[in-house]
């Protein structure tokens, strides 16, 4: 198995199981009755705002340039951070 992957430094390493599609993140959110769906899209719908972006818990990538919509991917572990100290991000 390969080394977890530094992308952060002053971050824990990531390993890939920890970065998941949105769509499967809301799935698991809301079996744990975590979060809704709805709430999480809201969260999603201002992630530049309420600092999931800056805090590197949410990763926009685009297909390719011209994209107009960015594929979302949640990092687990930094989710979690940022949930439990995100009233130091709010906007």
């Amino acid at each position: 198995m390969p080394a977890p992957i530094d992308t952060n430094p002053g971050k824990s390493a990531l390993d890939l199981s920890d970065i998941v599609p949105f769509a499967d993140f809301c799935r698991e959110a809301e079996k744990r009755k975590l979060a809704t769906r709805t709430a999480l899209q809201w969260w999603m719908r201002y992630r530049r705002e309420n600092g999931l972006l800056s805090s590197g818990a949410v990763v926009e990538k685009r297909a390719n340039p011209q994209s107009k919509r960015a594929l979302l991917f949640v990092v687990r572990p930094r989710f979690v951070e940022w949930l439990t100290n995100s009233h130091q991000h709010a906007a």
